[in-house]
């Protein structure tokens, strides 16, 4: 299994690659459990201010590339892609709303 770093470095360099064009900045990684129970990365692709979402076939392109590129270098564990826009509202309803 890869460190945290160097997934950190092969996710910003692949997605540098794959989503630079669309915005991408940065990225994020963490290691957890997935919902299935097995271990798992959370990479998360941070983007600029005033960008739209990525079209889905570059986001799955660079899904691809950045699985296969860890698996290159080692990693089985699966990479989940979340995409982090920062213009992106987050629908809130009134606290009310959730009382029984």
């Amino acid at each position: 299994m890869l460190t945290n770093k160097e997934i950190k470095s092969i996710a910003d360099d692949v997605l540098r690659a794959t989503l630079g064009p669309s915005g991408f900045e940065r990225s994020d990684a963490t290691e957890d459990v997935d919902s299935d129970g097995e271990q798992a990365l959370f990479i998360t692709a941070r983007f600029k201010h005033g960008v739209s979402a990525a079209d889905g076939k570059v986001a799955l392109a660079a899904l691809t590339k950045l699985r296969a590129t860890l698996q290159k270098h080692g990693e089985e564990r699966f990479p989940y892609l979340r995409f982090d826009y920062p213009d992106d509202e987050i629908p809130s309803a009134p606290a009310e709303d959730f009382q029984h």
